[in-house]
């Protein structure tokens, strides 16, 4: 199916070319409801998707639908048949996070069909050049004697939680400024607005290398290979400090078994191309296949760790 193929077929692949999937229907076009906007560099991952998904032997439409974090583009897949023929291009939002921010329209779990989870991104804890902290106890400290920031994308974001948890963590006295968007809230650490921030691993590989920000503990278990030398939030003092989005592909509940199987492993077989799983890891992605069950199991996992963790902070967008 579309999508799936899409969430890590960072490119067109010669496996994806050997990779087919029957369905009755054949001729129909599958639709990927994406939550990004064109304009997003998230867009970049479906439309290399669609390279990969026609090799799949079907045309795939990518509608993009962007609102609501996500949840606007859940809303418009679940109004379709649960044929396999309309899937979404999902994340930890529309499953983990909203639920305990906003009142969704359908339930994050029940209402879909998990196909497939295939990469997450780490997040990075960088720092402005113009602080000279080195430790988490230097961060504290600091906090303890001048106003300090931590900068976000928005409300509810991946890196405002994972502020929360660094501020609870520390027990420091770090304020939460939200931004309208990943770029500003980067922008923000390299003009010295604020002290630190929560990014995608990606987002700010180029500026780490060009020295504009500082590069101080991976929110992962185990260091990344894209920057080696970062040590993991567990390594400074912080220990299960593992914070990251992720990327998976759902479907309406009530999906066939063995159409969700076949997608699952037409998955599999693109981003187990050595080609594409290359480009994958280069970019940061750490490479999580698994069955539907597990994915299913993942999903859970998260909402419950997620929105307790919204609920304990008292973060709301309503």
């Amino acid at each position: 199916m579309p999508t799936s193929t899409r969430t890590c077929a960072g490119g067109s692949s010669s496996t994806a070319s050997r990779a087919r999937i029957t369905l009755k229907g054949a001729g129909r076009s599958w639709k990927n409801a994406n939550r990004y906007s064109r304009a997003s560099d998230a867009h970049d991952v479906p439309r290399r998707a669609r390279r990969a998904c026609t090799k799949l032997g079907q045309p795939v439409v990518i509608e993009n639908k962007p609102g609501s974090a996500g949840d606007f583009a859940a809303e418009l897949m679940l109004q379709a048949p649960a044929d396999g023929y309309t899937l979404l291009m999902t994340t930890i939002a529309v499953h983990a996070i909203n639920p305990g921010l906003m009142k969704q329209k359908f339930h994050p779990l029940n209402d879909f069909t998990p196909i497939a989870l295939v990469c997450s991104y780490p997040m990075i804890m960088i720092g402005s050049p113009q602080t000279t902290f080195k430790t988490l106890s230097d961060l504290k400290d600091l906090s303890s004697k001048a106003p300090t920031f931590y900068s976000s994308s928005g409300v509810g974001s991946p890196g405002h939680l994972a502020g929360e948890l660094l501020v609870k963590g520390l027990n420091a006295n770090i304020t939460h400024v939200p931004y309208k968007g990943g770029a500003p809230s980067v922008l923000a650490i390299m003009s010295g607005e604020a002290q630190v921030n929560f990014a995608t691993l990606p987002a700010v590989v180029p500026q780490i290398r060009g020295g504009k920000v500082r590069a101080i503990g991976l929110a992962s278990k185990e260091r990344n290979p894209v920057v080696p030398d970062v040590p993991t939030m567990a390594e400074l003092g912080l220990a299960d400090f593992d914070v990251g989005t992720w990327t998976g592909l759902v479907g309406p509940k009530g999906m066939p078994a063995d159409v969700v199987h076949k997608i699952n492993a037409a998955v599999s077989e693109v981003v187990n191309d050595t080609a594409v799983k290359k480009r994958l890891v280069d970019e940061g992605a750490e490479i999580r296949l698994m069955t539907p069950a597990e994915f299913g199991a993942f999903m859970r996992q998260e909402n419950a760790r997620w929105v307790k963790v919204v609920k304990d902070a008292g973060i709301t967008t309503e």
